[in-house]
């Protein structure tokens, strides 16, 4: 009853909005809420906010602000929030677990590829004896369990023939904690996203990357929704797609001014190894024809990997790319410093 007494008042106020092009009085925005990760593969979310580009389409969003994959999942499923920010390997295995969720945006992509990581690495400490990824076996390593970070090293680990399971796994959900006890020489290794590699890699001094991306995966994040707004305020959806379309190029063409911002929101951001930390990620919101094979491509991986025994889903009836293409048409503006897509 919560969920549809807010939809109701929501679908109202877009309407009114708008419908307000003659009106002499400006309509408040519609309020929404959406769960984001606390790193820079959401970062546009943060300045969309911090710069009134969501409110400047009619979306007044506030965010819950969390740890991992997990903790979004949940949020959504138990309808704390309207729109979930997750990578895409966490919307998959929640769709492929029953979670009512469709993609309507991209947050974190390269449209240009379909295997963009490179916000993806393995570090390790100065004296552990790892210069390859063959030399993980017997070593500590560090990582959040089931997020993105353990399917990399699970796909990383397949593509060399070694097994997952051999590994010594040290799981520490908060990527602050990893960067503690990476620091502290509690592991040997981790394995992460940005900014958390390079703050880790500043805090133990001589230590060093193992690997970087390497093509296992994309590491795409995505804006998520519930399967019945899609069918019930369509118009809802567009106008937040449009913001994010809005704050993405805003992040790209002002990258300094948005680490700042994410260090308003993230405490103990060390915002010099925060700026070069950024520049291994794309904020390119197109849904490409690139974009929908690094899907196929996660799905089928994580068939293999982690979901046994399942069937795969028709990634084009989950991902939903008509309001990109929408934002496209009437604003763009937003895609025009984009570099063109493969043809």
């Amino acid at each position: 009853m919560i969920a549809r007494s807010w939809l109701a008042a929501a679908t109202a106020s877009l309407a009114v909005i708008l419908s307000a092009g003659c009106a002499t009085t400006p309509q408040p925005p519609v309020a929404l809420e959406a769960v984001i990760g606390n790193n820079f593969g959401h970062l546009p979310m943060f300045v969309g906010v911090e710069k009134g580009l969501f409110k400047k389409h009619g979306i007044d969003l506030k965010l819950k602000v969390v740890n991992t994959g997990t903790d979004m999942v949940n949020a959504m499923t138990k309808r704390e929030v309207q729109i979930g920010d997750m990578s895409v390997t966490t919307f998959l295995k929640a769709r492929h677990s029953g979670s009512p969720f469709l993609v309507v945006g991209m947050v974190m992509n390269d449209a240009t590829t379909t295997f963009a990581d490179n916000p993806l690495a393995i570090v390790a400490r100065k004296g552990s004896g790892i210069t390859r990824v063959e030399d993980l076996k017997g070593k500590r390593i560090g990582l959040a369990k089931e997020q993105t970070s353990d399917e990399y090293l699970k796909m990383v680990l397949a593509r060399r023939g070694m097994n997952y399971g051999e590994m010594n796994i040290q799981s520490i959900m908060a990527p602050p904690a990893l960067v503690g006890a990476f620091a502290e020489g509690k592991i040997d290794a981790m394995v992460s996203w940005e900014p958390f590699n390079v703050m880790a890699m500043s805090r133990a001094p001589e230590s060093y990357e193992v690997l970087r991306g390497g093509g296992h995966l994309s590491y795409m994040m995505i804006a998520t929704v519930h399967d019945p707004l899609v069918q019930q305020d369509p118009r809802l959806i567009q106008a937040f797609v449009n913001g994010l379309a809005a704050a993405s190029h805003y992040t790209r063409q002002n990258r300094g001014e948005a680490v700042e911002i994410f260090a308003k929101w993230v405490p103990n951001v060390n915002l010099e190894v925060a700026r070069k930390a950024i520049q291994h990620i794309n904020y390119d919101p197109r849904m490409s024809r690139e974009s929908l094979r690094a899907f196929e491509n996660a799905q089928n991986d994580l068939l293999k990997l982690t979901i046994k025994d399942a069937k795969p889903i028709r990634i084009t009836d989950i991902v939903l790319t008509s309001y990109t293409e929408a934002a496209q048409r009437t604003h763009p503006e937003y895609f025009a410093d984009l570099p063109a897509l493969p043809r």
